[in-house]
């Protein structure tokens, strides 16, 4: 046969190597196809010249047919070059044995990939000599990193009846530089069990969390991080029954020489996390101890704070004011999260995620203040727990906010959180279409307690929002509502307060608005009296500086059927 193979044009496709002219390789000696292939890609079998390409498709067709043994005894490179079996002049080169591996690896099923690993690896001596092991290397370094994980899996199993390169092939495989991405590896550790490597695949874990523990993340630099598949994330979706990583970080927590080595690799698998739910996350602030939550929350402070705010929230969902007491003051300790202490204990008030079941009873935060002080925590803390109580406007009384105004001690502190807890007040019963009545059971027990500086700033903020999305339509006519309720309660000073303070805003108040006030003001239920009302109107509409806005609502009382007030407001310009 001439060095110018039938069917050699057709290139590597799926014939079988007779119908490409190549079926002598599957037949002949090995001798005779080291010879042969070496003449063709030298040019000396015939008179076509030098083929290289021809002779990697033969090394190819070689590798996919010949026997084990047969590659295994082409490849010996490791065997002295006065070996009389097989001359050095009759064997493949150490590149032409590499590609051959290779190709017999990746092309072969997984079975015969473990198998020829596991005798190359006797033939080098397990590397046992000090030469090492380079060609086993080579296969495994192959199937672990461009296979399919099922069939890496069946090598590992394979390889592990045979006592062959698992622990390498685990090592090649979690290593970052393996190309490997955390899904990969969920998915081998998953197959493994199935094959029943579970050893194996608890090492696995094992390398895959210290090699990010060593480099910080598993991803390499041009890996886009929306591609990179977060190991958590991975392992819940492939077995969503378990909680593979929150026992894996359960058991080495216990271990007291792998504590800080175990926090480290937390902190960087939940800020590698790129979907949801975030399982390891919940854990960590529902199960972990204090000192757990506050070192992994002070590694996430500045890279991924907002994966701190879900644990410190989940944190402060807990019952256990035991709990929670020791969890305040170990956070306000650390020097990295104690700016945040007051987050914290808002989280707390507002009974942890989502608020959904808050806030937290006014008995369970004293008894929460008592724990604080039974536990010498700073006074610090229990100043920031009542800030954050008072602050808690969602889920509260009227009553009970002004109560707990005045668990507020300091003045200057109390005078903020009545500012703020005005603007809550206000937003939630224009924007959120509270029941007024909130409102006025906390104006009306501020007067009570005689916090006048509360009540001014309640007022001035409902009748004039410093937030300019705070007044939404219908925003005058709840503050009628609340000014009509106020009389009935006899605090005739501060329903006149805060209507005089929103008719008089004509930058903000409509003619319609003005309107909507009186026709609320005219029912029977309003006990403001009629002259009052009437001055009302001329005191504030009817100085209007805007001439237009103030004829607009004269006309429009009329059409209403208001013509006193109406004759009030042009009265006042007489």
């Amino acid at each position: 046969m001439s060095g110018s193979l039938p069917g050699e044009a057709v290139g590597g496709g799926p014939e079988r190597p007779s119908a490409l002219g190549y079926g002598w390789v599957t037949t002949c000696s090995i001798e005779s196809f080291v010879r042969r292939m070496q003449a063709i890609r030298l040019g000396t079998a015939n008179d076509d010249g030098a083929q290289p390409a021809t002779a990697i498709r033969l090394l190819h067709v070689f590798a996919v047919s010949r026997s084990i043994d047969d590659l295994l005894t082409a490849a010996s490179t490791s065997m002295p070059a006065s070996s009389p079996a097989l001359p050095a002049r009759n064997r493949l080169n150490y590149w032409d044995s590499v590609n051959m591996l290779a190709t017999a690896a990746l092309c072969r099923s997984a079975e015969q990939a473990a198998e020829l690993a596991c005798k190359q690896w006797e033939a080098e001596g397990r590397g046992a000599a000090g030469r090492g092991t380079p060609l086993t290397d080579g296969i495994v370094h192959d199937v672990a990193c461009q296979r399919t994980a099922p069939d890496v899996a069946v090598f590992v199993r394979e390889c592990r009846r045979a006592q062959g390169p698992v622990d390498k092939t685990l090592r090649v495989f979690t290593r970052p530089s393996s190309g490997r991405t955390n899904l990969d590896k969920a998915l081998l550790y998953i197959l493994l069990r199935d094959q029943g490597c579970n050893p194996e695949a608890t090492k696995l874990l094992l390398q895959t969390l210290s090699a990010i523990d060593r480099h910080g993340s598993t991803q390499a630099a041009d890996t886009d991080p929306a591609e990179f598949h977060d190991l958590v994330g991975a392992l819940y979706q492939l077995s969503p029954a378990e909680q593979i990583l929150e026992n894996w970080v359960d058991a080495q927590l216990a271990d007291p020489d792998q504590v800080i080595t175990t926090r480290r690799i937390v902190a960087r698998l939940i800020a590698s996390e790129t979907g949801n739910p975030d399982t390891l996350v919940e854990h960590v602030g529902a199960r972990l101890s204090r000192h757990d939550i506050v070192e992994i929350c002070g590694q996430l402070a500045t890279t991924r704070p907002e994966k701190c705010d879900e644990i410190r929230r989940h944190a402060a969902a807990r019952s256990s004011n035991d709990e929670l007491a020791e969890l305040v003051i170990a956070w306000h300790r650390s020097q990295i999260l104690t700016r945040t202490t007051k987050d914290l204990l808002a989280d707390v008030v507002a009974v942890g995620v989502g608020g959904a079941a808050g806030p937290r009873p006014r008995s369970r935060v004293a008894d929460l203040d008592k724990v604080l002080a039974n536990f010498n925590a700073e006074a610090e803390c229990r100043r920031l727990l009542w800030i954050a109580a008072a602050e808690q406007v969602e889920g509260r009384s009227g009553i009970e906010l002004a109560e707990l105004l005045g668990r507020v001690e300091r003045t200057s502190d109390r005078y903020r959180v009545a500012r703020r807890t005005a603007r809550k007040l206000t937003a939630h019963v224009l924007g959120n279409g509270a029941d007024p009545g909130l409102f006025v059971d906390y104006v009306t027990r501020l007067r009570v307690d005689g916090r006048s500086d509360a009540v001014f700033l309640a007022l001035k903020e409902l009748a004039d929002p410093s937030d300019p999305g705070s007044w939404p339509e219908g925003s005058a006519q709840v503050i009628a509502e609340i000014a009509v309720r106020l009389y009935a309660r006899d605090a005739e000073r501060d329903g006149w307060d805060l209507l005089e303070r929103c008719l008089e805003n004509e930058q903000r108040i409509s003619h319609q608005d003005v309107a909507a006030v009186v026709a609320r003001l005219r029912e029977p239920d309003s006990t403001l009296p009629a002259d009052r009302r009437l001055f009302l109107l001329r005191a504030t509409v009817g100085r209007w500086a805007d001439t237009h806005a103030r004829e607009n609502a004269v006309e429009l009382l009329r059409e209403n059927g208001y013509d006193a007030e109406a004759a009030e407001v042009v009265r006042s310009l007489r």
